[in-house]
């Protein structure tokens, strides 16, 4: 969901600067494999090569969720739990956990 999440109070993210870094990186590169994708299917490129950018893409987003979930767990769910806030903490990790599973 843009803007928000799923109805909660939209916080800052706390991602250092390194892994903040990093994660642009990632996102950068998802970005310029896709663009690949859109001229290989303008292309008509052979469906394998195709494919094979997808799952680049795929690889890249699934890099940057870790790194995301990761800070999450170290940083924003120790926060709200200490603030009292452990239900919705806990309601949020499910949430992510449904989304990298495709179960959301």
């Amino acid at each position: 969901m843009w803007g928000g999440y799923g109805g909660h109070v939209q916080q800052k993210s706390s991602l250092p600067l390194q892994k903040k870094t990093a994660v642009l990186n990632r996102l950068k590169t998802a970005r310029g494999h896709i663009d690949g994708i859109i001229k290989l299917v303008e292309d008509d490129t052979y469906c394998v090569q195709i494919i094979k950018q997808i799952a680049a893409v795929r690889g890249a987003l699934d890099r940057v969720s870790r790194i995301e979930l990761e800070n999450h767990l170290e940083h924003c769910l120790v926060n709200q739990i200490q603030a009292g806030q452990s239900a919705t903490a806990i309601a949020e990790v499910v949430e992510i956990l449904g989304l990298r599973h495709g179960v959301a």
